[in-house]
């Protein structure tokens, strides 16, 4: 079975802990590129395990080893940050596995009417831009299930496949990378604060969504290929039109 070479997976990264196929739970079954995603909780572990073993043969050849590979590089690099899992571990080119986040993700706390407090989101601004000083670009923080409302009611950020290093990329590119990610910031802090965006990040985020609409990668399936792949893309395309746009980033 598929848990069983997890485990043995686990236990060759974890050698002092003897782990068991009964504490293995599906959080999610992926569908065609995705993985599937496991909880493997005991008294002393509780991870998140991401798996393609399961995905088609050209898949994990190809997709599962470049997503498994900025999923492990993006909490490498990120370790530091107190809004990421700071245990994890690359189980095999296909498959790995990080510390369990315990919180809401704020999309179902969007649905369910919430608020939070402005502290919440002045920390998550904090770390992203943490983040961006370590050279570094998340690229899905305006998808609101990548941010997390933790059981201590701090921020948490999770889903890191689309992480990349924004450093070799042109300036103009790297503001719009940048700002795709402080627009996720604010688009969570207008819908979920107690209190109102102030008005210089409202007009920041009313501009990123001005250029974002002439943006030409959305929408599944090709989100993953813009999240890993726009900055690349983006080389080969008439970059004036846009470049104009994203000057003011």
């Amino acid at each position: 079975m598929i848990e069983n070479k997890l485990l043995s997976q686990l236990q060759q990264q974890f050698p002092e802990h003897v782990f068991m196929q009964q504490y293995f739970s599906v959080v999610h079954k992926g569908r065609f590129a995705n993985a599937i995603v496991y909880r493997y909780k005991d008294d002393t572990f509780d991870l998140i395990v991401k798996d393609f073993s399961q995905s088609p043969w050209f898949i994990r050849k190809t997709f599962a080893k470049l997503s498994v590979n900025q999923e492990f590089k993006g909490l490498s690099r990120l370790a530091q940050l107190d809004a990421v899992a700071n245990r994890f571990s690359r189980l095999s080119p296909i498959a790995v596995a990080y510390d369990y986040i315990e919180g809401t993700p704020l999309r179902s706390l969007i649905h369910q009417g919430e608020t939070l407090p402005v502290e919440f989101f002045i920390e998550l601004e904090r770390q992203v831009a943490k983040m961006h000083r370590l050279g570094i670009v998340h690229l899905d923080l305006r998808n609101m299930g990548n941010i997390l409302c933790g059981s201590d009611g701090k921020p948490y950020i999770i889903d890191f496949q689309s992480t990349i290093s924004f450093s070799r990329f042109s300036r103009w590119l790297q503001r719009f990378m940048r700002g795709s990610d402080m627009s996720g910031v604010y688009k969570a802090w207008d819908k979920l604060s107690s209190t109102p965006l102030p008005r210089a990040k409202q007009q920041y985020l009313q501009r990123f969504n001005h250029v974002r609409k002439r943006w030409i990668f959305k929408g599944y399936p090709i989100q993953r290929a813009y999240a890993w792949g726009a900055a690349m893309v983006m080389q080969f395309v008439d970059s004036d039109l846009i470049r104009n746009l994203t000057d003011r980033f």
